[in-house]
């Protein structure tokens, strides 16, 4: 039975390649569902975040590996997608990389809490959906008992931020105090809040809330003490704000060019900054040409990170060591399993009882 990872992430690919790959929370199921069903792959879990698109797959045939792999990556070979992009990683090397993943070393924010979550998510999808097998199965119980491991035994996740706050930090860096801006935030979700925390740590002037349902817009401002007005209301009122905050959920961009140029119009010169953590993106690639406007997004954070690393390099080293070892016992369990040995040895049980 051959594990294998495929994948590209922030390290590796551009935003533009990383976007045409996204897959929204909702449609994980059917996807992979729809993946299995074409190539005949039993065992899949597919991992899509704002910074990385990944692939795991369990099959004892390369041709359909080769085949799902062709499938999934298809929509980013379209637009001239480099095979440089892509990394992969069979067996052991594997399970080291989702380890990494999941206790955050190999994230934009070091340490970060969110990614966490997200391999759970992404393993839950896929148990629900049925493509897990045994080797998954234990795959992924065993990256998150490593995530948490890593977390309760290292500071490597102390004081980490998040993408959110990383936004609100590039806000800070680009404009200084935020006492007297006024801030606009698109979309109501878990990253939306995350920003409204981080912006009342730094007593904005005032912020607004934009969502296309009203009614989470209204839930979130309450809560933060904004002001919440639907998508429409918002970008109708977009022009008043100093910086814009984008996280939405929209497969498409929201922020269009014609709409930016009107409003800019409307401002007098003032400039306007747009900060998109979303994935996809939600400003339009074009927007960034536009006199006066100031386009912000993922891969522009990271140089707030690189600020960050070079102090955590004790803790990363521990985070590492933990990988390490759990990655070796892995290997001796996936060992055992091949040589039909695995009930005889202690691998299995303790894989199991410990996640």
């Amino acid at each position: 039975m051959q594990l294998f990872a495929l994948g590209l992430n922030h390290h590796s690919a551009p935003i533009e390649v990383r976007e045409c790959l996204a897959i929204p929370s909702h449609r994980l199921g059917e996807t992979l569902l729809g993946l299995r069903d074409r190539t005949g792959i039993a065992e899949i879990v597919l991992l899509s975040t704002c910074n990385r698109f990944e692939a795991y797959l369990c099959s004892q045939d390369d041709a359909k590996i080769s085949s799902a792999l062709y499938r999934l990556f298809r929509p980013a070979l379209q637009h001239h997608m480099p095979e440089t992009h892509l990394y992969e990683f069979p067996d052991s090397a594997a399970a080291r990389h989702l380890f990494r993943v999941a206790a955050g070393l190999d994230s934009m924010v070091l340490g970060e809490h969110e990614i966490l979550g997200q391999v759970k998510q992404a393993y839950v999808a896929a148990h629900a959906a049925g493509t897990t097998g045994k080797l998954l199965n234990v795959l992924f119980q065993r990256s998150l008992f490593v995530g948490k491991r890593v977390r309760t035994e290292t500071g490597l996740a102390r004081g980490a931020g998040s993408v959110a706050s990383l936004a609100v930090a590039m806000a800070k860096r680009v404009l200084g105090c935020l006492e007297e801006c006024r801030v606009m935030i698109l979309g109501a979700g878990e990253m939306a809040e995350r920003t409204a925390m981080h912006l009342l740590a730094h007593k904005v002037r005032s912020f607004i809330v934009s969502n296309r349902t009203y009614e989470r817009a209204c839930d979130l401002a309450a809560r933060f003490g904004g002001l919440a007005l639907s998508f429409r209301e918002g970008l109708q009122h977009m022009a008043d704000a100093d910086i814009v905050i984008c996280s939405t959920a929209a497969p498409h961009p929201v922020i269009r060019p014609e709409l930016v140029r009107e409003m800019m119009g409307r401002r007098r010169g003032r400039p306007l900054i747009f900060i998109d953590i979303a994935m996809p993106r939600d400003v339009h690639p074009e927007v960034h040409c536009i006199e006066n406007v100031h386009v912000y997004d993922l891969d522009d954070l990271q140089a707030i990170v690189d600020q960050r690393m070079a102090d955590r390099e004790k803790e990363k080293r521990a985070a590492e060591a933990i990988v390490e070892e759990q990655v070796q016992e892995f290997q001796g369990w996936l060992a055992s399993v091949r040589s039909g040995r695995e009930c005889c040895l202690r691998h299995c049980s303790r894989l199991l009882n410990a996640s």
